[in-house]
């Protein structure tokens, strides 16, 4: 099936973050096989995504200003989050990400794999040489969550 940007118009909400590697290495979810998350796709070509760990680790303190650096720094560890446009190339949806909580991703293309089966959304982003030993598959699972009442 051709993916449009207009069959991924709305909310989407995380069901699976797994890291699948060649030779035979255990499949990773970096924020747990419990991970949620949202991803949302606007009309206008922009988008957010945001992921985390379900149990995450309180501040060690009442509120963030206060909290030690390295409670900030758990915080930061157990959080994914970005924003920017978007659009549709042939089987693959570019982000192009203006904020992030990790800066090291602003100003940068994040192109995914884009699949739509069975009223779910994955997208997957390929690392290293597939024929290698070091690659690594991003496979990101998403769902339509439920109508708000």
């Amino acid at each position: 099936m051709v993916v449009t940007e207009r069959d991924l118009i709305g909310a989407w909400k995380l069901v699976r973050w797994e890291i699948v590697y060649s030779g035979g290495r255990p499949t990773n979810y970096p924020f747990g096989e419990d991970a949620h998350g949202l991803i949302l796709y606007a009309e206008n070509g922009w988008m957010t995504a945001t992921m985390s760990r379900i149990d995450r680790t309180p501040f060690s303190s009442g509120s963030a200003p206060k909290a030690s650096t390295q409670s900030k720094a758990t915080a930061a560890d157990e959080y994914l989050s970005y924003g920017g446009r978007w659009w549709i190339e042939g089987s693959k949806v570019i982000h192009e990400v203006s904020l992030s909580l990790n800066p090291v991703l602003i100003g940068t293309r994040q192109i995914r794999g884009v699949n739509l089966s069975g009223g779910q959304l994955e997208l997957s982003a390929q690392e290293g040489d597939p024929a290698g030993s070091s690659s690594k598959l991003h496979r990101l699972l998403w769902q339509k969550p439920d109508k708000v009442s």
